[in-house]
């Protein structure tokens, strides 16, 4: 008689499916946003910051709200020429908590989707 591969107190092929169950939800979170075109969140709008943003070499001027960059977060550089500081957000749409402020006249780099002046 064959004995099923227990890890801890569970038979491997039950972690298995709750493992792949995590990571289609956390990719079913990305569904619906654009792959590469940046769009700004009318919900978020704000007022104009005079000057202009670069994130990863790309230029927005005179951004009024948020600006999604990618649909997965990952390590993105800012260059800051406003006249306030941006914050990089994990996740798009301004979600998921703010990973990193890049202060006016500065660069810096941070994990994240979108990014908003403040």
């Amino acid at each position: 008689m064959r004995k099923a591969l227990v890890l801890s107190g569970r038979p491997w092929w039950r972690g298995l499916l709750v493992t792949s169950g995590l990571l289609l939800g956390m990719a079913l979170l990305g569904v619906g946003l654009p792959q590469s075109a940046a769009h700004t969140t009318t919900a978020m709008r704000a007022e104009a910051a005079s000057g202009t943003v670069s994130v990863d070499g790309r230029g927005y001027g005179d951004p009024a709200g948020c600006v999604t960059i990618r649909k997965v977060p990952r390590r993105i550089s800012v260059s800051n020429s406003l006249d306030r500081s941006v914050r990089i957000y994990l996740f798009p749409g301004c979600k998921g908590g703010v990973t990193h402020v890049v202060d006016a006249g500065r660069d810096g780099r941070g994990l994240g989707a979108s990014i908003l002046p403040r």
